[in-house]
């Protein structure tokens, strides 16, 4: 006979709940580890092609940047600059020539002749090499009123020679078309090339953040992989991966420290640029200067006083630069630019002291275009001199600076394209190892 098991009852007789069946969470599901491996590989490959890839081409663009300033740009506006120093010196040298006549001797009519062959080769160079639209257009208006200008100034030399009073008049026009045209387009050269400088200095300068970024990740992720395989398998080191991220870490480390050492130089270049910039704004005003004093002596007053106008304006421009400036051989300038100060006044003395013959106007023209030391011209010379010095120095400190900055980058990218192509095989070689493990 079955006996039935009455049921359980509750305190007080009341039959008791249902026992309810224990409720189980399911466990986490544990990582497959040729799975994991897969997924790191994958990873691994498109990290280390990123940071090989962007560090290359960033590390080759500030190579390109920095080859370009200094083989293009740069000598491009250096020449820039010649042409627009040598038009004025021409200038001023077309007004000595007539202002002095058979006594002036074949020096000056060389310097003349020279001033006017070095334009005429930096217009070639300019037209061969320049890319910027701006440059191009400017070397060509120069090139279309070259020829008009000395045409001029040969009329004008030529006229001189026979007393003509006129030959005076065809400089005044040889020199305003110097002035209005030819200088303004060398000028509009000149700022085209040095704003192509100044794009090469910061394309160079170009921060690599995202490049030390990505080669961080690929250390780090090479890191974690190695941890996941030693914790699966219990191999303490896996030779593909360790050298792949060493070698990662050290592509790291060496972009880490060429890149503050590179801009520091570009740092540098870039004051000596400013200074040199400086000095060459500086000097071609002084010459400009030069140039009106001659010029108003040979106007002999037809000018209206219009050249000592712009001498003034001028040499107060030249004052205010060298106050400026700063360089080898400033100290010498500025000295020199008083003492030719001293002398100009001395000269506007003698072009407006009133006089029943020439004779004032012939110590005029002594005091402006005598060699002695005394001289107006040759205290000119003098500063010009300095000036020119420190220019050639503050360049030459600027070329040094841009080596300097091309020795820090120097065979980084190419390091770049083969560290990220020996990783990549390095990090293959230590997954696929594992993952044969697993087959």
């Amino acid at each position: 006979m079955t006996v039935l098991k009455s049921p359980r009852t509750a305190p007080g007789g009341s039959p008791a709940p249902p026992a309810r069946a224990a409720s189980r969470l399911p466990s986490p599901r544990r990582l497959d580890t040729r799975t994991g491996l897969r997924a790191a590989a994958i990873a691994i490959v498109a990290l280390l092609a990123a940071a090989g890839l962007a560090t290359t081409l960033g590390t080759a663009a500030q190579d390109s940047a920095l080859g370009h300033a200094a083989t293009r740009a740069e000598p491009l506006g250096v020449v820039t600059e010649e042409i627009y120093r040598d038009l004025s010196d021409a200038d001023a040298a077309a007004a000595q020539v007539l202002l002095a006549g058979p006594e002036s001797g074949t020096a000056v009519q060389q310097r003349y002749d020279s001033d006017i062959q070095r334009v005429s080769s930096g217009l070639a160079a300019v037209s061969a090499d320049a890319t910027s639209p701006s440059a191009l257009d400017a070397t060509g208006e120069i090139i279309a009123d070259l020829p008009v200008y000395t045409r001029l100034v040969g009329t004008a030399l030529a006229d001189s020679r026979q007393n003509l009073p006129v030959g005076a008049a065809y400089l005044r026009e040889a020199s305003a078309l110097l002035r209005t045209r030819l200088l303004s387009a060398a000028r509009q050269a000149h700022d085209a090339e040095t704003a192509d400088l100044d794009g090469d200095g910061a394309a160079a300068a170009a921060d690599p953040l995202g490049e030390l970024a990505l080669l961080v990740a690929c250390v780090a992720a090479l890191g974690l992989v190695q941890v996941f395989a030693f914790r699966r398998t219990n191999r303490m080191v896996n030779p593909g991966l360790a050298v792949a991220t060493v070698l990662v870490l050290a592509l790291a480390v060496w972009t880490g420290l060429a890149t503050p050492a590179e801009r520091g130089a570009l740092a540098r270049a870039a004051a000596h640029r400013q200074t040199a910039d400086a000095l060459v704004a500086t000097e071609l005003a002084a010459i400009q200067a030069h140039g009106d004093e001659l010029l108003g002596l040979a106007a002999r007053g037809e000018d209206l006083g219009g050249y000592e106008r712009d001498f003034t304006s001028t040499s107060a421009s030249v004052s205010r630069l060298l106050a400026a400036d700063h360089g080898s051989g400033i100290a010498d300038a500025r000295a020199a630019q008083q003492d030719w100060l001293a002398d100009h006044r001395n000269l506007v003395e003698l072009e407006t002291e009133p006089q029943a013959d020439n004779s004032a106007n012939t110590r005029a023209l002594l005091l402006l275009t005598s060699p002695a030391a005394a001289g107006s011209g040759a205290v000119f010379a003098r500063m010009d001199t300095d000036l020119r010095n420190a220019v050639e120095t503050e360049e030459s400190s600027y070329r040094t600076a841009l080596g300097e900055a091309q020795s820090d980058l120097s065979g980084l990218a190419s390091a770049a394209a083969v560290v990220a192509a020996v990783a990549l095989a390095g990090a293959a070689v230590g997954i696929n190892r594992r993952l044969r493990e697993y087959r």
